[in-house]
Parts: C-alpha cells; sequence; structure tokens
C-alpha cells in the first residue's frame, strides 16, 4: 500500500485492505458516507468558519456548509445573539417586549432572528462547517493532509456489509472511533492554550 495524498489514493487504500479490486464506486459511497459521520462526530478547529450576512429580513439562510453555531452576533452589536428554541422565540415575539434583535433560533435551514429586524443588520456567523467532500475534482482537503487514518479505517468501517465475517471489523471500528476523540481532544487543547486561531472565512451572503 502506498502513500494516501489524495482521493485516488486513498481509494486505493481502501481497496487494498478490503483485498477487493471490483468496489470502485461502492469505494466512493463508503468516503461519503464517512464524511457525513465526521461531520457530526468531529468539531475541530480547522471546521470553523465565519461569514456574514446582511439582511432586514427574519429569516436568513444557513450557509450551505453549516453544521453547528458557535457564535451569532450583530456586527458592531454590544453582545452576541443568545439561542432560543422555537418555542422561546414564539413566546418572546408575542411578548413584543424586545425593541431589536437579541436572540435567534433555527428552522427549515435557516436563521431565525427575533424580533425580526426593521432595518438592514449585518450579522456576523461563527459556525463549524462541513468537511469540504473529497471528489475526482477536489481530491483532498484539510482533514485527508492531517489524518489520513481517519479516512481509511472510517471507511473500512462503512464497508463491513462488504467484509461479511471479517474479524477486522471490531478493530477497524475501535481505531477510528478513538482517532476521532484525539483529534477532536487535541483540536480543544489548540484552542483554550492561547493558540491563535484562524477561522476559514466566506462571502457574504
Amino acid at each position: 500500500m502506498g502513500t494516501i495524498t489524495n482521493y485516488s489514493t486513498l481509494q486505493s487504500a481502501i481497496a487494498d485492505y478490503l483485498n477487493r479490486a471490483d468496489l470502485t464506486s461502492q469505494i466512493q459511497t463508503f468516503i461519503q458516507f464517512v464524511e457525513a459521520d465526521l461531520n457530526t462526530r468531529l468539531r475541530c478547529r480547522e471546521m470553523i468558519v465565519r461569514a456574514n450576512a446582511t439582511s432586514d429580513q427574519e429569516y436568513v439562510q444557513l450557509p450551505a456548509d453549516w453544521v453547528e453555531a458557535i457564535n451569532l452576533q450583530i456586527v458592531d452589536g454590544a453582545s452576541p445573539l443568545r439561542y432560543v428554541t422555537l418555542d422561546e422565540g414564539d413566546i418572546i415575539n408575542k411578548a413584543q417586549v424586545l425593541t431589536q434583535v437579541s436572540v435567534y433560533s433555527l428552522m427549515n435551514g435557516a436563521i431565525e432572528l427575533i424580533p425580526a429586524p426593521s432595518d438592514n443588520i449585518e450579522i456576523e456567523m461563527v459556525y463549524y462547517g462541513k468537511i469540504p467532500a473529497l471528489t475526482d475534482v477536489n481530491t483532498t482537503n484539510w482533514l485527508l493532509t492531517k489524518a489520513p487514518d481517519v479516512y481509511l479505517y472510517g471507511a473500512l468501517v462503512h464497508a463491513a456489509p462488504f467484509l461479511m465475517d471479517d474479524q477486522r471489523i471490531p478493530v477497524f471500528g475501535n481505531i477510528y472511533l478513538k482517532r476521532v476523540e484525539e483529534l477532536n481532544q487535541e483540536s480543544q487543547k489548540s484552542l483554550h492554550s492561547g493558540s491563535p486561531l484562524v477561522a476559514r472565512t466566506r462571502r457574504v451572503y
């Protein structure tokens, strides 16, 4: 097995571990599945994105790569917006006790600003974004460069139906989960140890 450096060599490594040369399209699906799983399990500093949106509407569409909020605030605002549930948002709106946007909720792929702004406001969003998916065009990303083994063992776990009675399945699963946890722990340490944080920036929506 050669070094894993890109999408193609990752697929080759997975095929070597499976000892199967007939699963080309399935291996691409295994990689897609592990990315979806990692977007749920992994929260690394490399996933942090900063984006701005300007709106005078109650609802602002979430960025396409949105996974989880870290911080939302009005640009030049006094404090971050506070998250509330949809039910709490309805109660606040009905009570009409707030005169400017102070809280937000999430629904149907959008941010609900509470109360609705009366004029254009600029919102700064800091959030965890999805891991850029590997494709024949986008052949690498930060995770493949940093931890190719996570991709490899995660894909092998998702290949379990094709491995059938392969006794290595629990081993693959344990290695995968251990490495994910290690990445999470490493990220948390770096975020709280005074290391400079550089968020990926996206354009205004």
